[in-house]
């Protein structure tokens, strides 16, 4: 027998870093990145990825959230069986895509179904959420929760996910830098200068409230406020050293050639950037005016 599921990617529009710390953030799925894993019996322990084919237990240590997953499943299954598990699809690893909550989701669910376990959407949360925490060190669980959504999702910690239907009638360009961040080194950057300063503390409850203020204007459909905010965020982010020269320069260019705003998305230090465009036509000009800075670009009608 085998079973498998697809998961989908995210990014997060604003609120990374300070959704660590209780306070609200809001995030999409993108359908466009997926990936499918796929569990069946095996003679033994095995892993096929596109970066790595061998023995599952002694895969790298990048793999130490899905090796959680696995040795989880199958002690709630009773079950020591040796397993192959596949995964197909790309989803570009360390950019802010989710990359990591959407295997760690897509195993459980397809392990959930290969076991019959009938595991409630809590639990599986729960499993994929500590997957989290073993790769990145400390997660919010806003990635778990969008990967797990078909809606943009608003996000806090101790009130969970909320799903928001509503459209901004504006355009997304997401943009790959190529650049590779590193959420774990990213989140211990943040909280060393918050430690350090009370004024750095500020700009995280900023950053807070300035997601707050993307829930109120996307409802209002009022893009170029949410553009607006993107770039206060941007200012704050900098100020974090999260910004690359790469990322600094695509500000630029996006911003000069009529994007609405403009933020990194994720932990910083590499992955992706979003600039907000009031159509098609601008986000393609922009893509093209970056493209030998890019790896990558997809755009989004939100």
């Amino acid at each position: 027998m085998k079973c498998s599921y697809l998961a989908h990617g995210k990014v997060i529009l604003i609120g990374e870093h300070s959704v660590v710390y209780g306070y609200d953030a809001l995030a999409m799925p993108i359908m466009a990145l997926q990936i499918k894993a796929s569990v069946e019996s095996s003679a033994k322990m095995w892993m096929d990825t596109a970066r790595y084919h061998g023995p599952f237990f002694t895969a790298p240590d990048e793999y130490g959230g899905l090796k959680y997953v696995v040795k989880t499943m199958q002690t709630k299954a009773h079950c020591s069986q040796p397993l192959k598990l596949t995964y197909t699809g790309e989803i570009p690893m360390k950019r802010g895509f989710g990359s990591s909550a959407t295997v760690a989701l897509a195993t459980t669910k397809a392990l959930n179904q290969y076991f019959a376990l009938e595991l409630a959407d809590e639990e599986i949360m729960a499993i994929t959420n500590h997957a989290e925490m073993i790769n990145h060190g400390k997660a919010s669980g806003l990635d778990a929760a969008t990967v797990n959504s078909d809606y943009l999702v608003f996000f806090n910690q101790k009130m969970g996910p909320k799903t928001l239907n509503a459209k901004l009638n504006a355009t997304l360009l997401i943009m790959d830098t190529g650049e590779l961040g590193s959420t774990k080194q990213a989140v211990n950057q943040v909280y060393e200068q918050i430690k350090a300063s009370p004024s750095k503390k500020a700009q995280i409850a900023r950053l807070g409230e300035l997601a707050d203020q993307t829930k109120t204007a996307w409802l209002a459909q009022d893009q170029a406020a949410v553009g607006q905010i993107f770039n206060q965020a941007q200012t704050i982010l900098q100020s974090f050293a999260l910004a690359t020269t790469k990322i600094d320069q695509l500000q630029k260019i996006a911003l000069t050639n009529g994007a609405l705003g403009f933020k990194l998305s994720g932990s910083g230090l590499g992955g992706i950037v979003l600039a907000l465009c009031n159509d098609d036509q601008t986000a393609k000009q922009i893509a093209d005016k970056c493209d030998s800075l890019i790896t990558g670009s997809w755009i989004e009608e939100i």
